[in-house]
């Protein structure tokens, strides 16, 4: 396995566990009214995003499919990321809506370990597209208007 497939694997192996702890440890869904909102908002996003991006050009891992195509449209207008903006709005109304250390650990390593995962991506991601820097220009990484 190469270095870049190491590398991906390995990111993709910390979100998982990351989000398995914090779903094995409490109750899936927020019992706070607002929060439930925000994860219900998040699931929603993750979904649109998906359904945008298509099933082609889908991918777990960081690493860009030989044969996919840069998708601007639907919530990639707004945001580079909203995969992970939903994987982030899902699961940080679990951790405050039922707090534990346990929970808070796994979502700051979760949150960091996206954040590693995004920058690598936003790297293959420009050698593989020539417009890629322009649209990094054109829109945020995770928030619309913020970053």
């Amino acid at each position: 396995m190469g270095t870049d497939k190491f590398k991906a694997y390995t990111l993709v192996s910390i979100q998982v566990i990351s989000i398995v702890l914090i779903l094995v440890t409490g109750w899936p869904l927020a019992d706070d009214i607002p929060l439930l909102i925000i994860q219900i908002a998040g699931v929603m996003l993750g979904i649109w995003a998906i359904v945008v991006m298509g099933r082609k050009n889908t991918n777990i891992t960081p690493m860009v499919k030989q044969d996919s195509h840069l998708v601007t449209n639907g919530p990639y207008v707004f945001i580079r990321h909203p995969m992970y903006s939903a994987v982030l709005l899902t699961i940080w109304p679990l951790i405050m809506d039922q707090y534990s250390l346990l929970r808070l650990t796994a979502g700051l390593i979760l949150t960091i370990d996206l954040i590693i995962k995004m920058l690598y991506e936003e790297s293959l991601l420009r050698k593989h597209f020539a417009g890629y820097e322009i649209y990094m220009r054109e829109t945020k990484m995770l928030i619309p208007f913020v970053i």
